[in-house]
């Protein structure tokens, strides 16, 4: 319960684990013009790259990739089909939800139509928030598909009906009504992080915890619910627990209050692209209504038309230098001057003022103890990397059918719990998409399209020996398909992709160590060194979370923007933002939630 006099924004500034709380007096420790570095091309590193090269303050730019592709874990594939035309495969993220503020960079991105910008809005397609694949969301259980319920199309009187005829929505429905007299932390608790599932086990049911949650974050993360973190994951939810003593009463006040709980980074990050190169109003405006009419948006060719863009217009521009298909082997400071060199290939090396590194934690930790005689090892920061390591690992596998109409339900496709019974999911499947609904307008061959996901936390333990090799993962995916879907037809295409640690894990904790990460590497490296992506998120792994990463990283995060008072209300100004710590380290706000006037979010 809320302490007696504790105001709602005391309660704010008290969420556990006061992540990011230090404030000290931030200086830009560069002289202006300067050299900047990214590690990592895929989307936030691409990102970054490409922010940085549109900055008159930044000289020069080189980003650093291992591999010859660019693109990270986006990864799309135009293939010709029999009989004519082709479709579009998907082997990582393939659809963004356009919801503002968060959309906002990512929104601004692809519509920059000036020489040298992306100009992609032309190749957005988006699924509207009433077509099937935004109001058919499917859960496989016990042995059967189950549609989760819909106001938009059933309306709410449909819906408690249909919950209400539903076993599976029927538990929804009684935790739902019963989760106010549920128990509830006293105060200190909410400064102690807990799992996803003993979080929505203590509000709801341990049922639908394993019914359901369990299936929504094995779509999201791959990941184990009774390990992820919820004060990372659902900071919003737990918060409005903690100030109204409920789940669902919180949310409810929250939808109908005039100060909205909003995330201060999005704020944070909105505003460095109004900083830069005049940015006004109704541009956010324009952007907003762009994504307000949709569920999620994709691109005419997949998501990678988007990090394709981004490496052509790099290459295109006179202040980048893409160094690919050489490893980073070493990252060391100079002891004077401050700046940082990175070592790659078999003995190159390049000296920069600034580095934005955005690659595993693992591959870092091993680069900086690669330093040259006599110069001191990170020693902190190397032990707070060590900390820093869990993931999972996803095989993808695409089909395409020329025969139409072979899944017997309209929607976006469906997850899997992890109470399904082990005879009902055998290969250990994660989820099916429905990928010829979920990405109209991408194909031009008629027939159908899925993907089937399996692996992550289902396969943690797992060696390189026990994965399946690419024929097999295919044809596991046909013996799922036919299962629970009942299609027997062969595909006319099939492809399938083993990605290796793809998705970080944020496990109970994750927030307090990205706190004691990030400021042993504001210390360690005087703020010269910024890391970002979904390794160092604070609010989720997401495209959208890793392009807002990347614009904090590319502005505060190299000192070559502050924040400041903005041209009108802003949420920040009700703090002492003068002091916030934004460069180096990871670019985060103090402040994760705030209550947000219509004020200070018209703007946006």
């Amino acid at each position: 319960m809320r302490l007696p006099g504790a105001s709602s924004r005391v309660l704010r500034q008290a969420q556990a684990p006061l992540a990011f709380a230090r404030i000290v007096q931030r200086h830009a420790l560069h002289t202006k013009p300067f050299d900047a570095a990214v590690i990592g091309a895929g989307i936030t590193g691409l990102t970054a790259a490409y922010q940085l090269s549109r900055d008159p303050s930044c000289s020069k730019v080189t980003l650093y990739e291992k591999s010859s592709h660019l693109g990270g874990w986006i990864s799309s594939e135009k293939i010709p089909v029999p009989g004519g035309g082709h479709v579009v495969f998907e082997y990582g993220p393939r659809t963004l939800r356009p919801a503002a503020p968060a959309s906002l960079p990512m929104m601004d991105l692809v519509r920059r139509r000036n020489l040298g910008q992306l100009d992609l809005l032309g190749e957005v397609r988006s699924i509207p928030k009433d077509h099937p694949a935004s109001t058919n969301r499917y859960i496989y259980y016990p042995d059967r598909l189950v549609r989760l319920p819909s106001v938009r199309k059933d309306g709410i009187i449909h819906t408690f009906i249909r919950m209400l005829q539903e076993p599976m929505l029927r538990d929804i429905a009684w935790s739902l009504l019963t989760e106010g007299t549920k128990f509830r932390l006293e105060p200190e608790g909410y400064l102690r992080d807990e799992s996803i599932a003993d979080f929505l086990s203590r509000r709801l049911s341990s049922k639908v915890v394993d019914n359901v949650v369990s299936a929504v974050f094995a779509g999201i993360f791959g990941g184990d619910i009774y390990r992820l973190s919820a004060e990372t994951v659902l900071g919003k939810v737990r918060l409005l627990e903690k100030e109204h003593d409920s789940i669902v009463v919180g949310m409810f006040a929250d939808s109908q209050a005039y100060d909205k709980t909003m995330a201060m980074d999005d704020f944070l990050a909105i505003e460095s692209v109004d900083l830069e190169q005049g940015r006004t109003t109704s541009t956010f405006k324009v952007l907003k209504t762009l994504g307000s009419t949709s569920s999620v948006v994709t691109m005419q060719d997949g998501l990678g038309q988007i990090t394709d863009t981004l490496a052509t217009r790099l290459r295109e521009s006179g202040k980048v230098e893409i160094v690919s298909g050489k490893e980073v082997t070493a990252i060391s400071q100079d002891s004077k001057t401050r700046d940082l060199t990175i070592g790659f290939g078999r003995a190159d090396a390049k000296t920069h003022n600034r580095v934005i590194a955005t690659h595993s934690p693992w591959n870092l930790c091993q680069q900086l103890r690669n330093t040259k005689a006599g110069q001191s090892i990170p020693s902190d920061t190397i032990q707070n990397l060590t900390e820093h390591k869990d993931s999972v690992t996803i095989m993808v596998v695409n089909l395409f059918y020329t025969e139409e109409n072979l899944v017997p339900v309209e929607g976006f496709g469906y997850l899997l719990p992890n109470s399904v019974p082990f005879e009902q999911n055998p290969e250990r499947a994660l989820g099916v998409i429905f990928a010829d609904q979920a990405s109209v307008g991408q194909d031009t061959a008629p027939g159908t399209k899925l993907t089937v996901m399996m692996g992550g936390y289902l396969w943690d333990g797992w060696t390189e020996a026990d994965y399946p090799d690419p024929d097999t993962a295919i044809q596991m995916a046909q013996t799922l398909l036919h299962r629970h879907l009942g299609i027997t037809a062969t595909p006319a295409v099939a492809r399938s992709r083993l990605l290796r640690d793809a998705i970080p894990q944020y496990t109970v904790g994750h927030l307090s160590r990205i706190d004691r990460l990030s400021q042993s590497v504001r210390r360690d490296f005087d703020k010269r060194l910024t890391l970002a992506g979904s390794w160092y998120g604070t609010l989720g792994i997401g495209v959208v979370d890793c392009i807002r990463q990347a614009y904090l990283a590319s502005s505060y995060g190299v000192g070559s923007k502050k924040l400041g008072r903005g041209k009108g209300p802003r949420p920040w100004t009700k703090y002492d933002y003068h002091h916030w710590e934004l460069e180096g380290g990871i670019v985060t706000s103090p402040i994760r939630f705030d209550g947000v006037s219509p004020d200070e979010r018209k703007h946006f």
